[in-house]
């Protein structure tokens, strides 16, 4: 079964737009569950009504593959770094391009890749940037087509 494991949020970017080296300070909130509006995003979110028809309203990530690569790069960073907005388990995020899914009572399309960035090595130690895009495990963009709450241990499906 593949579910949705945390739900991460936060106000601003840290690192889109930011100069090497000077992250942002912006805390990312855990929150157990989301409010999430068709075609705008998560509330309270970075992206949140970003702009008309943006593919990225909400990113996924997977667990399985975050622990696979702290498993090759010994790394064990909190997710949180990852900067994508839902950690899911039991699917691999990038199979979902181009197809409707839905995560408890909220629907989904999903969109692109969401190709990591060199600030993952800053983030989450040396290699991370490398091995993500290696095994092309950065995550997926995602957009919501059907509002609705997301809570932590709801069920994906793929329509």
């Amino acid at each position: 079964m593949s579910k949705l494991s945390k739900i991460y949020i936060s106000p601003e970017s840290n690192y889109w737009k930011h100069k090497k080296n000077k992250p942002g300070q912006a805390p990312t909130h855990t929150p157990d569950s989301v409010e999430c509006h068709e075609g705008q995003g998560l509330v309270g979110d970075r992206f949140y009504d970003f702009k008309k028809e943006y593919g990225g309203q909400v990113s996924f990530i997977s667990e399985d593959a975050l622990n696979e690569m702290s498993s090759v790069t010994g790394h064990t960073a909190d997710p949180v770094v990852f900067r994508r907005n839902l950690l899911v388990s039991g699917i691999d995020p990038l199979s979902l391009i181009g197809k409707k899914f839905s995560v408890g009572e909220v629907y989904f399309e999903g969109h692109s890749d969401c190709t990591p960035c060199a600030w993952m090595d800053f983030a989450a130690g040396e290699g991370t940037y490398k091995w993500l895009n290696k095994n092309n495990k950065g995550g997926l963009r995602a957009k919501i087509i059907k509002s609705g709450t997301l809570n932590v241990g709801d069920e994906l499906k793929i329509f």
